[in-house]
């Protein structure tokens, strides 16, 4: 089997659990979550307000993000799929 070949069936496999499935695994727990851990962070060594704070605020922001970064994400693999299936 092929590299195109194992690629498709990994998209696949990974497009058969579902749009909103990928939207909020993907985006909304890894992307958004992980993002606001790194802001706050940030925000935390820079300004000094307290980490909890800062961590707060992040996971209001970034979570919504995550759905239109997840969103982007789906699209993107579906005309990845498209490609590998016209090769």
């Amino acid at each position: 089997m092929d590299d195109a070949a194992l690629e498709l069936q990994k998209l696949d496999a990974l497009l058969a659990k579902g749009k909103w499935y990928f939207i909020l695994v993907f985006g909304v727990l890894y992307w958004g979550m992980l993002t606001s851990l790194v802001v706050a962070l940030i925000h935390y060594f820079i300004s000094g307000d307290p980490f909890w704070v800062e961590l707060q605020r992040a996971l209001y922001i970034y979570p919504i993000g995550g759905i239109l970064f997840g969103w982007f994400a789906w699209v993107q693999i579906h005309r990845k799929r498209d490609k590998l299936r016209a090769q």
